[in-house]
């Protein structure tokens, strides 16, 4: 039986993981489906009886040295650990940090628990205090509950990066942010170090304050929240699909591969072979408008004007 959390002296190697209190989500060791020796340390959803599956949309955030960095891979001797000083590590079998949760300065933490809600959380001695949580740090993904905002203090957005393909975990080149100023965007990584300026679809949104979040809700609606509460769509399933709403199907958005932000659905006891369905696209019908210069813009999916 898995275990469901991590605590001080207690360590995990390759494939395990932990599991959410009702088992539909594990955070652990996910082998690549490229080769099955390496392994990147990951939430999904645990949809088949031996919490793994071969789909991989069930991956839902993935551990990076940094936003936009390299995803540690490990091997059969890595080791995930929480520390006696506190602190929540990946090392190699040598004993290499291949990965490290940031935490705030001169704080410990004790155990690390995985809630229902997707969201693996890194907790304090007291058990209660958050110092480090994944929905704080998201991949291409996002779930029912987890805000997509720009840090406190930070000129950076909250981003959502692509990965470069479905079953490859790099960096790829297509992100949505919700930026400081307000503004949500999708930007394509023309490699000139300044990804922010080359967005290719807009809500136009600019001085609407700094508080501009994006949020999937539990029906698959991936909304944006202005500074002063009110509420628009990004994207509404169809009405055709009203019977997916309900707490009976799971949901997810993410930036796709293609520069294509999609939410997805399936019957939460549809069992390990069910397939993701589509329920919406930014921007739609595989195109966009452009915003900015004539050399920016999706002409279509996977590639830019």
């Amino acid at each position: 039986m898995a275990r469901t959390n991590l605590t001080v002296g207690d360590a995990l190697t390759p494939p395990g993981y932990i599991t959410s209190p009702s088992g539909g989500f594990a955070f652990g060791f996910r082998a690549l489906d490229s080769d099955p020796t390496k392994f990147i340390l990951a939430t999904w959803f645990r949809l088949g009886d031996d919490g793994s599956s071969s789909q991989p949309q069930s991956v839902v955030w993935f551990a990076k040295k940094t936003t936009m960095g390299d995803t540690p891979i490990a091997t059969k001797e890595s080791v995930l650990s929480v520390t006696a000083d506190g602190h929540l590590t990946l090392t190699d079998g040598s004993g290499q940090e291949l990965w490290r949760a940031p935490t705030p300065s001169m704080q410990r933490g004790s155990v690390l628990a995985l809630s229902d809600s997707g969201n693996a959380r890194f907790l304090g001695g007291d058990g209660d205090t958050v110092l480090w949580e994944s929905f704080r740090y998201p991949t291409d993904t996002l779930l029912p509950g987890q805000p997509l905002a720009p840090s406190p203090g930070s000129p950076l957005g909250g981003y959502l990066f692509s990965k470069r393909a479905d079953a490859e975990f790099a960096t790829g080149r297509f992100s949505l942010a919700a930026q400081p100023d307000g503004n949500v965007v999708l930007c394509i990584d023309l490699f000139t170090g300044h990804i922010q300026h080359n967005s290719y679809w807009a809500t136009n949104t600019y001085g609407s304050g700094d508080n501009t979040t994006v949020t999937l809700d539990d029906r698959g609606f991936l909304n944006y929240t202005l500074h002063d509460g009110t509420i628009h769509s990004l994207i509404s399933p169809p009405a055709s699909s009203s019977g997916t709403h309900g707490g009976d199907y799971l949901h997810f958005a993410r930036m796709d591969t293609d520069g294509i932000v999609r939410t997805y659905t399936r019957p939460r006891n549809g069992g390990g072979n069910t397939p993701w369905t589509v329920s919406g696209a930014l921007p739609g019908d595989g195109g966009c408008t452009k915003i900015t210069s004539l050399r920016q813009g999706l002409c279509g999916p996977g590639s830019y004007c």
